[in-house]
């Protein structure tokens, strides 16, 4: 049984790490919203719902484009469990389907992958305007397709 009882506890540990990813993306979300809601922000005309934050993912609208962002958990090489958020892009014709198009890595504290245009190095989502800008950057790129 000494195999069960590491697969148990190696269980437990991805079980804390996916919920503490989890509320960090929540967090990130969050901000994201209030952010937009602030007269610098709100005169460009982005929406953002949270109505399925709990289902793991939230919406930008922005010149009738609306971009998914979903977030999942997944365990890389060195047994670690990461965030990952895949942005998409609903399209409504020819036929309903969600364009995959963008997407980050992210670890509990919210270190990221993803490098912005005027940042020297991968961007850290810790409720300052730089997390606003991951959204902006991914609706920005939303827009060329």
């Amino acid at each position: 049984m000494p195999h069960s009882n590491k697969l148990h506890d190696s269980l437990d540990t991805f079980a804390r790490q996916h919920k503490e990813l989890a509320l960090k993306f929540q967090e990130f979300a969050r901000f994201v919203k209030d952010c937009t809601q602030t007269p610098a922000v709100a005169n460009h005309s982005i929406t953002v719902s949270l109505q399925h934050l709990d289902s793991g993912f939230f919406t930008t609208t922005f010149a009738t484009r609306t971009v998914t962002f979903v977030f999942r958990s997944f365990l890389d090489d060195s047994e670690t469990l990461q965030g990952n958020v895949k942005t998409y892009l609903q399209q409504a014709f020819p036929e309903p389907k969600q364009l995959l198009f963008g997407e980050f890595v992210f670890d509990e504290n919210g270190h990221t992958d993803i490098k912005l245009q005027d940042e020297d190095g991968p961007v850290n989502f810790s409720n300052d305007l730089i997390t606003l800008d991951i959204v902006l950057h991914f609706i920005r790129e939303s827009l060329l397709k």
